[in-house]
């Protein structure tokens, strides 16, 4: 009798864990599908490493950072992509600069250190928002909580004023100076 309760529980668990398991299973396809159309709904990646989409930027603002982001390649510190768009595809601004990131492969593949920067500007019906997500290689340096100084101390101010080229250019000119000094630091260490 004992035996036959044990073996009850036992099967009756077997088949907790197996439903256990398809639900996991069911959750993670899921989560890919929206992942995916997510992605499908970005935009294809430009042929410069910074994209206007809602036209914010003067030309000499889009030069300027365009100017930075290349220079921030050149000294091997970071590959960055800077998108500003209008519609963020109901995902949260943080999600949107990750997935493109993503999709659009910014970063190098060896050191993963890419960094993408979004801004959605606001407008009469809805507030704007801005993200800075990093690669795997990045992440140690340029952390959430750096990120999210950056954009409170140095891009905020300036959407105040609806600059947002100056935003933009203030926040790279902070994450060039982060970079650069942990890059120094390496230097020191192996002195």
């Amino acid at each position: 009798m004992v035996i036959a309760a044990l073996l009850l529980v036992a099967i009756a668990s077997c088949r907790d864990t197996s439903k256990s398991a398809e639900q996991s299973t069911q959750v993670a396809q899921s989560e890919a599908v929206t992942q995916q159309a997510a992605k499908d709904l970005l935009p294809a990646a430009p042929s410069s490493p910074v994209l206007d989409m809602v036209g914010v930027l003067s030309d000499e603002g889009l030069k300027e950072i365009t100017e930075k982001t290349i220079e921030l390649d050149s000294l091997n510190l970071a590959q960055v992509a800077v998108v500003i768009i209008d519609d963020l595809k109901g995902m949260k601004a943080i999600n949107y600069a990750t997935a493109l990131g993503n999709k659009w492969g910014v970063g190098h593949k060896d050191t993963n250190d890419g960094i993408t920067i979004v801004v959605k500007p606001k407008t009469d019906d809805a507030k704007g928002e801005a993200a800075i997500a990093t690669g795997k290689g990045m992440e140690k340096i340029l952390t959430n909580e750096v990120c999210q100084l950056i954009i409170d101390q140095e891009m905020i101010p300036e959407f105040k004023k609806n600059d947002y080229g100056k935003a933009i250019e203030e926040a790279l000119d902070k994450i060039k100076e982060i970079l650069a000094l942990q890059d120094e630091s390496k230097f020191e260490i192996l002195d």
